[in-house]
């Protein structure tokens, strides 16, 4: 689907893919340090279109960019903590080599109160860069999140059904770990690094025989450092996935939590719970072993350190080449030294986790939007659909779901799609909404290509009911007007009328502003279905399309919804999906599909007798569902049967 997409976060598409690897390897280390020194990002390009790595990259040091002064103030900060933290060095150096030696009592009164002084300096300067980082994370994540939520909410149908729930849960973490690298621990441990060469020049300023053993300890544990990366890489990912099949696996068994226990199922779930839990509880410890072992070694080499650095040490005064204090402050400077390279080799699987988050955000960034803006509004629509050899087939698959298909719909009346179970029902329904692209023809809404509308648009022209509407957890009011948010009290009470639901809401102590609860559970299914019925009649579009909308409810509340279709069938298009007898015999058009294929279509007066079916009296005229390639004669035995019987959900 062609877009026009207004995101401040987007890319280019033609971007080459060759820099990938070289790019993406920079991890969290080159993209702060581009953003602190200037390098300024290519301008903006389209996010939804980044192909690799190379155009990916510009998002994140774009959204970071306007924070770059923020950042070099935290690098100056950075500065002055560390030039402060030399001092503690200095001040023991100091008190061994001129106060203790020469009883100065003044002098140590003087140092005191500098590194009071120091001491409340640092403090602020630590506080005011943790402050810093904070506010430039939380925005950046703001940022990310709501770029996240959009693709929820603007991925083309096809798309986003193949992402479950457990898939945008996995999404969220991946946007922590980018602030956490961007912002948090890590990004402090990157700024203060390179601050190390202080403590090495102190060193030889005041023991020149002890920075050969500096210089091993750093270069040793950078190798340390680089191993544990190299180990962990391969193996963070697969935890990451261990992670996403077990959080699907609790959603799956959280959602169906009651039938479950209807079917005291505690056994098998017990076990289905136990493998998949089994599986991420044995990769993390295994990524927990490994890290566990590089950071006992990297212990262990700060306490070699110690020592080899207090044996020449000692070996260096004997040799009157250094003083006692000189020795003393060099094994505190070794101590903050081996610090940040400490924590160098515990983070640097973080930096693994960095990586492989930005490309699976890479990756989501670069799935094509629906159209987000049309080039002219056309006037109202009337209400006509008209499909002119529409075949589709999902993109996974090799078959076709819907085969040829030629017809139109309307303008007015009540139209049913009818069939056996996994006929393409619901399918057919959704390529008449704009939901999903043909694989090959057209879909036409008064003539006009429903490709050249938004789905905002196209919500405003055509209202859709699915087989499983999910309501928020919000007030009653607040869920019918989720769609059409600007709606008046009137067109919500109208709504609920029409939908049968204003009655029992009117019983309920909160009336309208009543919480739903999570997914609806305060009501019960045909309440909730009602609400959800509600919700795609307020805004009172011309064309109405309903999957399944009375499968729960009671006949009662069915024969008054049915008469509400009636009603507005004078004056808009309404279609629905259905295996209701009742429903059925109240329509004047009917489209029979069998195994994706048009079987028959036409008058219902004429196609339900065939189906075994009534046909209720009515005083309006029918309106033909009229695809020009069925023949009403068609219906078999057969069809009447499976159509009669058929009662589970389309597909």
């Amino acid at each position: 689907m062609n877009q026009t997409v207004s995101s401040s976060l987007q890319t280019n598409p033609s971007s080459q893919s060759g820099t990938k690897e070289k790019r993406s390897g920079h991890g969290g280390f080159g993209l702060l340090w581009g953003v602190v020194a200037g390098k300024k990002p290519k301008a903006s390009r389209g996010l939804q279109s980044m192909p690799d790595a190379e155009a990916s990259q510009d998002w994140l040091r774009e959204l970071l960019w306007p924070y770059r002064n923020a950042y070099r103030q935290a690098l100056m900060m950075s500065f002055v903590i560390n030039v402060l933290g030399l001092c503690a060095a200095i001040f023991t150096l100091q008190v061994y080599d001129r106060v203790i030696a020469h009883a100065g009592y003044s002098t140590l009164t003087a140092l005191v109160l500098g590194m009071v002084l120091v001491i409340i300096v640092d403090h602020i300067f630590r506080a005011g860069r943790a402050l810093l980082m904070q506010r430039i994370g939380a925005r950046a994540e703001v940022a990310i999140a709501r770029e996240a939520l959009k693709r929820m909410m603007q991925l083309p149908m096809a798309d986003l059904e193949q992402r479950n729930a457990g898939f945008w849960q996995a999404v969220y973490r991946d946007i922590e770990i980018v602030r956490m690298t961007c912002s948090g621990p890590t990004a402090i441990l990157m700024v203060d690094l390179p601050f190390v060469v202080l403590s090495l020049a102190l060193i030889a300023f005041i023991a020149l025989p002890l920075l050969p053993v500096a210089l091993i300890t750093v270069t040793a544990f950078m190798i340390l450092a680089w191993r544990s990366g190299q180990v962990t890489r391969g193996a963070t990912e697969a935890e990451r996935e261990q992670l996403v099949s077990r959080d699907v696996v609790l959603n799956e068994l959280a959602s169906a939590r009651l039938s479950l226990k209807s079917l005291a199922a505690g056994p098998s779930v017990e076990a289905h719970w136990e493998k998949h839990y089994a599986s991420w509880l044995n990769e993390s410890l295994a990524r927990s072993r490994e890290a566990d072992h590089y950071r006992e070694l990297a212990h262990g080499m700060t306490t070699t350190n110690s020592v080899v650095t207090t044996t020449i040490g000692a070996l260096a005064i004997l040799s009157q080449m250094m003083t006692m204090g000189a020795l003393i402050a060099v094994n505190m400077l070794a101590g903050r030294m081996v610090s940040p390279l400490v924590q160098l080799v515990s983070q640097w699987r973080t930096f693994g986790q960095f990586r492989a988050a930005k490309k699976r955000l890479d990756d989501l960034f670069a799935q094509p939007l629906d159209r987000q803006e049309s080039a002219v509004t056309l006037p109202a629509t009337e209400g006509v659909i008209r499909m002119d050899a529409v075949t589709f087939k999902y993109p996974t698959s090799e078959h076709l779901q819907i085969h040829p298909f030629s017809g139109q719909i309307g303008p007015f009346g009540l139209h049913a799609i009818i069939g056996p179970n996994g006929s393409g029902k619901t399918t057919l329904l959704k390529l008449m909404r704009g939901f999903y692209q043909p694989t090959e023809g057209r879909v036409l809404l008064d003539g006009a290509d429903i490709n050249q509308f938004t789905q905002s648009e196209l919500a405003h022209r055509m209202s859709y009911l699915s087989q499983s509407p999910q309501l928020l957890s919000m007030s009653i009011r607040d869920n019918i007007a989720l769609g059409h948010p600007e709606a008046s009290d009137a067109q919500i009470v109208k709504a609920a009328q029409m939908a049968g639901a204003h009655e029992f809401i009117l019983d309920l102590p909160d009336g309208y502003a009543t919480k739903v609860g999570d997914g609806g559970h305060r009501f019960s299914v045909g309440q909730a279905k009602r609400i959800a019925i509600a919700q795609s009649l307020v805004s009172d579009t011309p064309v109405l399309m309903f999957d399944e909308p009375t499968s729960e409810l009671d006949q009662q509340a069915e024969a008054r919804f049915v008469q509400t279709l009636k009603t507005l069938a004078k004056d808009h298009t309404v279609i629905v999906v259905s295996h209701s007898p009742f429903v059925l015999s109240h329509c004047q058009g009917v489209i029979l599909l069998r195994a994706g294929q048009l079987v028959a279509a036409g008058p219902a007066s004429q196609l339900l007798p065939k189906l075994g079916l009534q046909v209720a009296p009515s005083g309006s005229p029918e309106t033909s569902s009229d695809p020009s390639n069925a023949d009403p004669s068609e219906p078999t035995a057969s069809d009447a049967n499976e159509t009669a019987a058929a009662n589970g959900d389309a597909t």
